[in-house]
C-alpha cells in the first residue's frame, strides 16, 4: 500500500472520531486542514531505513499524526484531542479483527522467532547509521517479561523537528491500544516523551495492560 493511499486509510477511520467528538462541520474543516497539513509534512518524514528497519511505518503513521494535530490546532483543540482521536480510531480500527486473531498475533511477536528477528534490528539500531532513527536493545526480565529499552526515540526526535513537542507525552498510546487486544500485558509507563531518561516497552503475557497516568485521559478503562 502506497503512503498516500495508507494516509486516506487514516482519514477515513478518524473522521466518524471527529464528528463524535467535535460535530460534522468541525470535522470537515479539519479533514481539509489535515490533507493540507500532510502534504507539507510527507516530505519531511525521515527515512530510517526504509523496509529494512521494522520501525519505518511508526515514523509514517507519525507523519499523519502531525499533519492531523496540526489541522486541529488550527481550529482552537489541543494536543490531547488529537491524541485521543487518534487512540480511538485506532482501537475501532483493531477491534475490526478478530479477537483470537489478535491474540495469535500478540503471542507471535513474544515468540522466539520474534525475539531473535527484534535482537538483530536492536543491535543494527545500536549501529547509529541514521540520526533521526531510535537506537535500542532487548532485555529479559522476571517471569517472562521482555522489554524494548530505547535510549533514542525516533518519535519524540520527530516531534521535536517538526516543532510539536506537546504531542511527545503521549507517544506511547498504540503501545497500550494495541497490547490490550493482543493480551502483550504491557507497561509503556516509562517514556522519553514524559521527561524520562528513556523509553521502555516491558511486555509480559498474562498480566492486564496497565494505562500509564499519561494516557488516563484519552485511554478509556476496560469493562
Amino acid at each position: 500500500m502506497s503512503m498516500s493511499r495508507a494516509f486516506e486509510v487514516f482519514v477515513r477511520q478518524v473522521r466518524p472520531v471527529l464528528v463524535q467528538h467535535h460535530g460534522e462541520a468541525l470535522a470537515e474543516k479539519i479533514e481539509a486542514a489535515t490533507r493540507v497539513e500532510y502534504e507539507r509534512v510527507r516530505p519531511q518524514v525521515p527515512d530510517i531505513g526504509g523496509l529494512a528497519n521494522v520501525f519505518q511505518p511508526v515514523m509514517i503513521a507519525n507523519g499523519w499524526i502531525v499533519a492531523l494535530y496540526r489541522g486541529m490546532a488550527g481550529q482552537g483543540l489541543a494536543a490531547l484531542d488529537a491524541a485521543r482521536a487518534c487512540q480511538e480510531a485506532l482501537d475501532i480500527w483493531f477491534r475490526k479483527a478478530p479477537a483470537w486473531l489478535l491474540r495469535g498475533i500478540g503471542r507471535a511477536l513474544l515468540s522466539p522467532p520474534a525475539r531473535w528477528f527484534f535482537e538483530r534490528q536492536a543491535g543494527r539500531s545500536q549501529k547509529r547509521r541514521y540520526a533521526e532513527d531510535f537506537v535500542w536493545s532487548l532485555e529479559s526480565g522476571p517471569g517472562g517479561e521482555l522489554s524494548m529499552i530505547f535510549e533514542e526515540c525516533a518519535v519524540n526526535k520527530w516531534y521535536e523537528t517538526q516543532g510539536v513537542p506537546e504531542l511527545a507525552p503521549f507517544c506511547n498510546f498504540a503501545d497500550v491500544t494495541y497490547s490490550r487486544l493482543m493480551g502483550m500485558g504491557i507497561d509503556a509507563s516509562e517514556t522519553i516523551g514524559q521527561g524520562c531518561d528513556r523509553c521502555a516497552l516491558r511486555y509480559k503475557r498474562g498480566r492486564p495492560t496497565a494505562i500509564p497516568s499519561n494516557l488516563e485521559a484519552i485511554v478509556r478503562a476496560e469493562p
